[in-house]
């Protein structure tokens, strides 16, 4: 890959814009001895098998594999040890989306093109050249850890990846899935390691609020909960819940303050366990229940079995009432706190210490987090993640196309302002904090916020219509 092209900005541009070299492409009757020669020539770790109707991969570990533990001769075809299910990307595809294939798959390469015309291959190790230094370490630290210790060092990298992506100016839309899948791989590895044998079969890790929404960019608070079978011992999962937050603590994600950890019993236990919290908390939807519904509800499975997590959300989701007060209730949170933006669209700022401030969540992104969470608990959706929830709720025409599209442009500028904020409040003062100073902005982002928060009124607005909230009032 040229050098020269190590100024395209990382995870904006597509497959296309690098300089991919061309593939090696044999035969699938060429022997092991022609391919080891062609690799060794051209200083590559894999080359393409082709056969009448397909392509394949066939890399240096396989060719190992076959003379050292299959004990092929060298004359043997490569064809029966190519790898034929290629993981494959187009040339448009994002670098980003070409990352996040090879983080989530854990590969270390994808076959760039189509089935029938195969471009090139890419590679992590050229991928990440785009990296910088730190962000570069942070991944391959974070794929290769095989004790605590290595993932303790390989999560104190992550801090500086996102300082980088965000300095770059990737949006929070892709940093967030990029760090979803990186906790993710940190969370299953912890419990692999910690696990006693066969635990992980019956037993289910759930991470839930932001980091179950997958929108967490800084890292934050443990939110997390376990769910186990019937033939799992209690003995044997409460310890393992001590044992993985104690963990997780280590490797940077604090205890969460309101106890939503798994070392609660509320949030460990057995699937009817859960079965039984969840028909409480629909009968009877006081503030804290509903609050508690709503944890749940941005949750996904991160390890272990994930049909014990399945099961208990589609339990949650079919006994959720049909009762119109109900879901005005759980919405009621999106008029908690006054948007920002006042007559003639004049930002509404803080006075005392925190003059010319506004608080970004507040004001700006939980109004749209909750406000969709509404909307989908009510159309009973599936999918965790803020955008995706959108998404589908446009399809089911429940929100009008332009809005979506509008409410999705204002949440991704809204985050990305609050991950900046986040960032400079830990480097300046070694804690976290939402409070964005207008002042700091320049004259467009100023209106871009002006328009964000616009959209977020008009969408409480709609919110306020739907559910009726004013009856409540």
């Amino acid at each position: 890959m040229d050098s020269e092209n190590s100024d395209v900005p990382l995870l904006t541009s597509r497959i296309r814009d690098l300089d991919l070299t061309k593939p090696v492409i044999l035969d699938a009757c060429s022997s092991i001895r022609d391919a080891a020669a062609k690799m060794r020539a051209r200083r590559i770790d894999a080359i393409l098998v082709k056969d009448e109707t397909r392509h394949g991969v066939l890399t240096s570990a396989d060719i190992r594999d076959a003379l050292a533990l299959s004990e092929l001769p060298v004359d043997a075809p490569i064809g029966p040890i190519a790898t034929w299910k290629l993981i494959m990307a187009s040339p448009d595809e994002l670098l980003f989306k070409a990352l996040l294939i090879m983080t989530k798959r854990g590969v270390s390469r994808v076959v760039v093109g189509s089935s029938g015309q195969v471009i090139g291959i890419l590679g992590l190790t050229e991928l990440l050249s785009f990296l910088t230094n730190h962000a570069s370490l942070t991944i391959q630290r974070i794929l290769r850890a095989s004790t605590l210790s290595d993932l303790a060092y390989a999560t104190s990298h992550q801090p500086h990846l996102v300082e980088s992506l965000v300095t770059k100016g990737v949006k929070p839309l892709y940093i967030s899935r990029l760090v979803r899948e990186l906790d993710r791989q940190v969370f299953e590895k912890t419990a692999n390691l910690l696990a006693p044998p066969d635990l992980l079969d019956h037993v289910c890790i759930v991470v839930m609020g932001s980091e179950g929404r997958g929108e967490q960019i800084v890292k934050s608070d443990q939110d997390n909960a376990l769910i186990a079978d019937d033939q799992c011992s209690t003995i044997a999962y409460q310890a393992f819940c001590h044992a993985f937050t104690t963990a997780l603590a280590q490797l940077g994600y604090p205890p969460c303050p309101g106890n939503v950890m798994m070392t609660n019993p509320q949030w460990s236990g057995r699937v009817d366990a859960y079965e039984g919290l969840f028909l409480n908390w629909i009968r009877n939807p006081s503030p804290s229940n509903l609050m508690q519904l709503a944890i749940f509800y941005d949750s996904r499975a991160v390890a272990g079995h994930h049909g014990l997590f399945r099961r208990a959300r589609d339990f949650f989701l079919e006994h959720l009432p049909n009762d119109p007060t109900f879901y005005a209730h759980f919405a009621m949170p999106v008029l908690s706190f006054e948007t920002p933006l006042g007559l003639f669209n004049r930002f509404i700022v803080e006075k005392g210490n925190k003059q010319g401030q506004i608080d970004i969540k507040k004001g700006g992104v939980f109004p749209i987090v909750h406000g969709v969470r509404s909307l989908s608990l009510e159309h009973k959706l599936k999918n965790a993640n803020t955008v995706h929830r959108i998404r589908a709720l446009v399809r089911r025409g429940v929100l009008e196309r332009s809005l979506g599209t509008d409410l999705i442009d204002a949440f991704d500028f809204l985050s990305g302002l609050r991950v900046r904020v986040k960032l400079d409040a830990r480097m300046r003062h070694g804690e976290d904090g939402d409070y964005l100073l207008i002042d700091d902005l320049g004259r467009l982002e100023r209106e871009y916020l002006r328009d964000s928060l616009g959209v977020v009124d008009g969408f409480k607005q709609l919110i306020t219509h739907h559910f009726r909230l004013r009856q409540l009032q």
